[in-house]
C-alpha cells in the first residue's frame, strides 16, 4: 500500500510539471501572430511562368476573441540584411512590376487565421534574365491586443521565374570539341574551377566500361557517368587533375532517365565537389594547385564525347566553365541562367542557338565556340527550368 502511495504521489507531481510546462508555453507563445508558412523559414519561393498571384495569410497561436487588424507593408529596404545573412543577391523586382492587394488583413473573432491579402506579379516586361528577385512583406503593427513572433514578422516572397529555352539533341553519335581550350591562356592555370551543365539522359551506358560522358577531358577533368568502378549511373569526376595529382569523385546520387538535372563540379583549392541540382553531393580533400584545359588527350575538351566514343544519349543545355570555384548559392541562384558577363566566366554555351557554320555559340564573349561532330542538330523545344 504504501508503495502504492509512493507512485501515487510520483505520477501527480508528473502530471503537475506537465501542466505547468503547458501553461508556460502558453503564456510565451499563445498571444503571438506570425505569417502563414513561415514557421521554419521566412523564404518561400512563387515559381511561376507568367505574371500571377498569391495568397497571404496571417496565423495566431490560439483562436482569437476579438477581430485583431494586423497592418502590412512592402519593405525594399531588409533585403540588404537578407542578404548579407544568406550569402544571397536578392535584388527588388522593377517598379511596377508587382503589388500587393491591400495594407491589412485581418483575423476574425473566434479564428485563427486572417483574410487572404493577395500578392501580384503583374509584368514580366523589364524583369532582367540571371537576376534574383525577392520581395520582402511585413508586419508593421497590430491592432487587437497580439504581438508578432519576431522571426516571421517578415515573409520574403523569391519570384521564381521559370525559363523557357531549348536544347541540342545528343542522340546519334553528336557530340562537341572546343580546340580553342587547347591554347587558349584562360583555361591554363586556374586555381579555382567550375563546370556545370544541364542534362537530361535517355538511355545510360549499357555496355563496358559503362560511360556517358557530360563534359571535359579524358584523363584530366571529366565530369561522366558510370565506370567499371561504379554504376552506370551514379556522376563521377574523373581525373580532378590539379598539379599533376588526381582527385577523383564519385558522388553518392543514382540519377533517373527522362528528366533533368543540373549537375557541377567546383574545385576550390581545398576540396573537388560533385552538386546535383545546387546541393553537395559528395567531396574529397585536395591541395592547392592549378587546373590545365589546355590538354590535347584524345582531342582535348569535349562535352557529350571523351576517349573514342563513350558518348551521351540525352540533352545538354546551360554549360558553363568558370575560372573560379562558384559557392552553393551561386550554384543554386543560377541554374537556368546566368549573365554572360559575369567575372571569371570562361565559356558559357546555352545550346539554344548556332552560327552561320552551325557551331554552338560562346555567350561569354571569350570566342570558344562548340564545334559539333554533325552539322545535322535537333533541338529539344519548350523546355522549361526553375531555380530549386
Amino acid at each position: 500500500m504504501r508503495n502504492f502511495k509512493i507512485l501515487e504521489l510520483f505520477l501527480s507531481i508528473i502530471l503537475t510539471l506537465i501542466v505547468m510546462g503547458g501553461c508556460r508555453k502558453y503564456a510565451e507563445f499563445g498571444d503571438v501572430v506570425f505569417f502563414t508558412g513561415t514557421e521554419s523559414s521566412a523564404l518561400t519561393k512563387f515559381t511561376i511562368e507568367e505574371p500571377s498571384n498569391m495568397g497571404i495569410t496571417v496565423k495566431a497561436t490560439e483562436k482569437v476573441p476579438n477581430d485583431v487588424i494586423i497592418n502590412l507593408k512592402i519593405d525594399a529596404g531588409l533585403l540588404k540584411a537578407l542578404n548579407q545573412s544568406t550569402g544571397k543577391s536578392y535584388a527588388m523586382p522593377p517598379e511596377g512590376s508587382y503589388s500587393l492587394s491591400a495594407d491589412n488583413i485581418t483575423i476574425k473573432a473566434g479564428s485563427y487565421i486572417s483574410d487572404a491579402v493577395s500578392f501580384e506579379i503583374t509584368s514580366f516586361d523589364n524583369f532582367k534574365d540571371g537576376v534574383n528577385y525577392c520581395v520582402p512583406v511585413t508586419i508593421t503593427s497590430v491592432e487587437g491586443g497580439l504581438s508578432v513572433l519576431e522571426s516571421s514578422r517578415t515573409i520574403y516572397i523569391v519570384v521564381n521565374r521559370v525559363v523557357i529555352t531549348k536544347a541540342v539533341n545528343l542522340k546519334k553519335s553528336v557530340y562537341f570539341t572546343v580546340p580553342t581550350f587547347q591554347t587558349s591562356a584562360d583555361v591554363s592555370a586556374m586555381s579555382g574551377v567550375t563546370m556545370e551543365c544541364r542534362v537530361y539522359v535517355n538511355n545510360f551506358q549499357s555496355y563496358t566500361p559503362y560511360i556517358s560522358s557530360i563534359m571535359g577531358i579524358e584523363e584530366n577533368f571529366l565530369l561522366r557517368f558510370g565506370d567499371v568502378s561504379c554504376d552506370k549511373n551514379q556522376m563521377q569526376i574523373a581525373g580532378g587533375k590539379v598539379s599533376g595529382t588526381r582527385y577523383p569523385v564519385t558522388g553518392d546520387t543514382r540519377f533517373a532517365t527522362g528528366r533533368w538535372y543540373h549537375v557541377a563540379v567546383v574545385y576550390d583549392g581545398s576540396t573537388m565537389a560533385l552538386y546535383v541540382d545546387g546541393k553537395l553531393d559528395k567531396y574529397t580533400s585536395t591541395e592547392k594547385g592549378i587546373v590545365n584545359f589546355n590538354d590535347t588527350y584524345s582531342g582535348g575538351f569535349h562535352i557529350g564525347f571523351s576517349e573514342t566514343g563513350r558518348l551521351l544519349d540525352g540533352y545538354v543545355s546551360e554549360a558553363r566553365v568558370w575560372s573560379k570555384a562558384l559557392t552553393q548559392n551561386e550554384l543554386q541562384d543560377n541554374l537556368c541562367y546566368v549573365d554572360p558577363a559575369s567575372e571569371n566566366l570562361v565559356a558559357y554555351w546555352r545550346f539554344n542557338d548556332v552560327d552561320e557554320e552551325g557551331n554552338i555559340l560562346d555567350l561569354s564573349g571569350h570566342g570558344h565556340l562548340a564545334e559539333p561532330s554533325s552539322k545535322s542538330l535537333t533541338w529539344v523545344e519548350a523546355v522549361k527550368c526553375a531555380n530549386n
